[in-house]
């Protein structure tokens, strides 16, 4: 976050930004902790004040009418500042952000000149009002001024970035300009609704990870069960915060109309959770057992979609040995089972007496593996029936035997929100998914080829984070087995699933 070498901006448009509190940004803000917010929309001025009111950081709207074009900079430390102050020397990124898409025609306005310009920085182009027009007459689609961006990205000597306003989060696409490197642009908008804020890492070599979250996940909206109505039950007792709602007593909470008593528990008791960041054990439920007494081992896999063509990617991480072991089809995507038939090798090789530990195995990784075994190497279908194979996530929050920290279910919000530093790959699994399928269209080609090492560690990173959540869990406290809450199952609802 920030202090390191990525750029993290937090995008919050209008319609999610309506739908917080003012702590519930204030928890917004911490959470994602960035270098900087931008609200992408058009310029409210209720939203910018109120979001300015509890920043520390600096809030960018680039449809505010102070200028077609705004110059901002990130240095070492952090901070993100007016262009000038700072030594583009020592600066890490370039921020810019131009009212409309039409300003990407100047070009001179948008670049810094002479003493300002900084060699090989990363340029982050903000561009709010910017999406692909689609036409559904010749099924075809464009980038506006793709052409200028391009000549931009020409100009610099250094990676750019290109936000569009108007995509949604999960964006991702390089754009042919025709000649040369493509112009990749990223969605830095609120989903189908606009009610979800997305931070943005940019790293330092050009590539950018989103993570979204809910505005109804932060403030007291977060806590399990509190909805628009007991929320405002909440505030008519001067409850406002989750610290507050966790320092109230049951009872109290017990007494607020449509809530009763399994309810305040697990209210009260996911507060706690979510304001300490420790996980808590709800049941007397063991973790997963482990076959032979010894550590898991955790996996992960990378495919080409969710309806997959090809297993591309298998990771193995053993805590055991602090050993991480990867599988990829780098060479031949059209034949997936040569890297099936190696990961079968080395898993009976050398883990077949051991648990298999996924996160949301049961719902993908696990049958899509089994699928792949039967079509490419049958002779391992028994002996992978036979494992020991177990879902962190089934355990943990569909069967309601624990209450985690994360906003999300998502791995890497849980590790995170459990104190885990994961690494800056600058991806997510949409990313990884679409990386291979321009492998797969174009295999010959050196400009399709994925930067394979960083996938890799993408992997490697999503096994380390769940060793990490396994840790917590298995270090967590146990509520009381006599607390009414402990009977009342469900899983943690109220957050955004897969």
């Amino acid at each position: 976050m920030a202090g390191d070498s990525s750029f993290d901006l937090l995008s919050i448009p209008a319609h999610a930004g309506h739908r917080l509190s003012r702590t519930a940004i204030e928890d917004a803000l911490a959470y994602f902790d960035s270098d900087a917010v931008c609200l992408p929309g058009e310029f409210d001025p209720e939203l910018y004040g109120g979001v300015r009111k509890v920043a520390t950081v600096p809030v960018i709207a680039p449809r505010a009418g102070t200028g077609h074009v705004g110059h901002h900079r990130r240095t070492p430390e952090g901070e993100v500042v007016d262009q000038a102050a700072v030594d583009p020397t020592t600066a890490t990124h370039e921020l810019v952000s131009v009212r409309e898409r039409s300003v990407l025609s100047e070009i001179d306005e948008i670049l810094p000149n002479g003493e300002d310009a900084a060699e090989d920085l990363p340029t982050v182009l903000v561009v709010p009002d910017l999406a692909v027009q689609h036409d559904p007459t010749t099924l075809t689609a464009r980038l506006p001024h793709l052409d200028a961006l391009a000549e931009i990205r020409n100009v610099l000597s250094g990676p750019l970035i290109v936000l569009a306003g108007r995509q949604p989060a999960n964006y991702h696409h390089p754009w042919d300009t025709g000649g040369g490197e493509p112009v990749t642009v990223h969605g830095m908008g609120g989903g189908a609704d606009g009610s979800r804020l997305t931070l943005l890492s940019c790293t330092a070599s050009g590539a950018v990870a989103g993570e979204s979250v809910d505005a109804d996940s932060f403030g007291l909206r977060a806590i399990h069960g509190v909805g628009a109505k007991t929320e405002a039950s909440l505030h008519q007792q001067g409850i406002t915060t989750r610290s507050g709602l966790a320092e109230t007593p049951v009872a109290t909470l017990a007494d607020l109309s449509g809530v009763g008593r399994d309810s305040a528990e697990r209210m009260h008791a996911h507060a706690e959770v979510i304001e300490t960041g420790d996980p808590l054990r709800l049941t007397n439920v063991s973790l997963p057992a482990l076959r032979n007494g010894r550590q898991p081992i955790c996996l992960d896999i990378e495919t080409d979609g969710l309806s997959p063509t090809v297993v591309w990617q298998f990771g193995i991480y053993d805590p055991e040995t602090d050993e991480y072991t990867a599988f990829i089809e780098d060479e031949t995507p059209s034949e997936p089972g040569r890297n099936v038939r190696q990961f079968c090798d080395h898993l009976f090789a050398s883990h077949a007496e051991r648990t298999i530990l996924t996160w949301n195995g049961d719902g993908f990784d696990y049958p899509v593996i089994e699928q792949f075994v039967r079509q490419h190497a049958p002779e391992y279908v028994e002996a992978w029936q036979d494992l020991w194979k177990h879902d962190l996530y089934s355990w943990g929050v569909r069967d309601g035997n624990a209450l985690l920290p994360g906003r999300t279910n998502k791995l890497d919000d849980v590790a995170r929100a459990l104190g885990y530093a994961g690494g800056e790959t600058g991806l997510t699994g949409a990313q990884t998914a679409a990386a291979y399928q321009r492998f797969m269209r174009a295999p010959a080609d050196p400009a399709a080829e994925p930067d394979w090492t960083r996938h890799e560690r993408y992997c490697e990173d999503d096994c380390r984070a769940l060793w990490h959540v396994w840790q917590a869990i298995e270090d967590a406290r146990r509520r009381d087995p006599s607390d009414s809450a402990t009977d009342s199952g469900g899983q943690q609802t109220g957050l955004t699933d897969f």
